[in-house]
Order: structure tokens, then C-alpha cells, then sequence
């Protein structure tokens, strides 16, 4: 993200979770506007709330499954606050290979319900670059959601059942 390097004020707030959530090139590049709480969800939304107030950008990268641990920090921490937080919530949806305890299908319903929240669910790489870019010129408080393993390129002309294609024209 090009925004990252022209403004300082963006840092990356994350809960043992630096490679999973594709922080290690920031991490190693901005040590300075890195931060690993280990594993503490809750206190790295409160932390990153904190930075907002103190006038920083924080994104805080953990996966879908774990944010569930977070849904009274960012309602008492950032909402009621109106502090702009982007969340950016990595293994969204079904996860193979990763577990029972690593499938980030419940997210949407609940954070849903939190006031003055956006959520932001970019189906390509172009539009998770569009989406942060987004939330970095008007800052607000975000999620942005996106599946393990996200393809640059995303291809409809396989969606098919029964030999029908679904989506044709998209």
C-alpha cells in the first residue's frame, strides 16, 4: 500500500498474528508503526482505539474467528467514541485446512451491529486495495473482510452447476 509509506500516521496493530494476516513486510519495513500485542484481541482493539485518539491510523489485523473476543472494545472503545479503527479481518469465511476454530463465518452478523460501522468485503486484491485506500482518505471505523489465500484475479467463468454457469454476464 502506498499509503502506508507517505503517511506516518498509519500503523499496524495485530494479536500473534504478523505472518497469518500478511503484516511481516510492514512489520519489517515500519518497525516503528508495528505493533504485536501477542495474544491479547481485546487489547489490541483498545490500544489501537487509543492511537486513533491520539490522532494515528491504526489498522488492527486479526483473523475473523478472533474478533469475536473484540465486540465490546470496538462498541465502548471506538464506536461510541466515533474514533475511525480499520479492522482488517483476514481468514473471512469457510478456511480449509485451518481448523474448526479458524472458520470466520459469523462476523458479518454481529459486527453488523454495531453503530456507524462500515463493512467492506473486496472480492479482489484491486478492490481490498480500493477498499483501504477508502477508508484511509475518509477514516472511519471499518472492517474490511477478506478470505486465507485471496486470489489477484478473480474468475466467474467456472461457477457452474449441473453444467448450467451460474453468474454469466457479471
Amino acid at each position: 500500500m502506498a499509503a502506508t509509506n507517505a503517511d506516518d500516521s498509519i500503523c499496524a496493530i495485530t494479536a500473534a498474528m504478523t505472518g497469518g494476516t500478511g503484516l511481516d513486510h510492514f512489520s519489517l519495513t515500519h518497525p516503528r508503526r508495528f505493533y504485536d500485542v501477542g495474544i491479547a484481541e481485546e487489547h489490541a482493539v483498545t490500544f489501537a482505539a487509543g492511537l486513533s485518539a491520539n490522532g494515528k491510523t491504526p489498522v488492527c489485523a486479526i483473523y475473523s474467528t478472533f474478533v469475536q473476543r473484540v465486540y465490546d472494545q470496538l462498541i465502548h472503545d471506538a464506536a461510541i467514541q466515533k474514533l475511525p479503527l480499520i479492522m482488517a479481518l483476514d481468514r473471512c469465511g469457510l478456511v480449509p485446512g485451518d481448523g474448526i476454530t479458524h472458520q470466520g463465518i459469523y462476523d458479518c452478523s454481529y459486527l453488523s451491529t454495531i453503530p456507524g460501522i462500515e463493512i467492506y468485503s473486496p472480492e479482489t486484491y484491486d478492490e481490498m486495495k480500493q477498499s483501504f485506500a477508502t477508508c484511509f482518505e475518509a477514516p472511519k471505523l471499518a472492517i474490511i473482510r477478506y478470505p486465507k489465500g485471496a486470489q489477484q484475479q478473480y474468475d466467474r467463468s467456472g461457477f457452474n452447476l449441473c453444467g448450467r454457469v451460474l453468474l454469466s454476464g457479471l
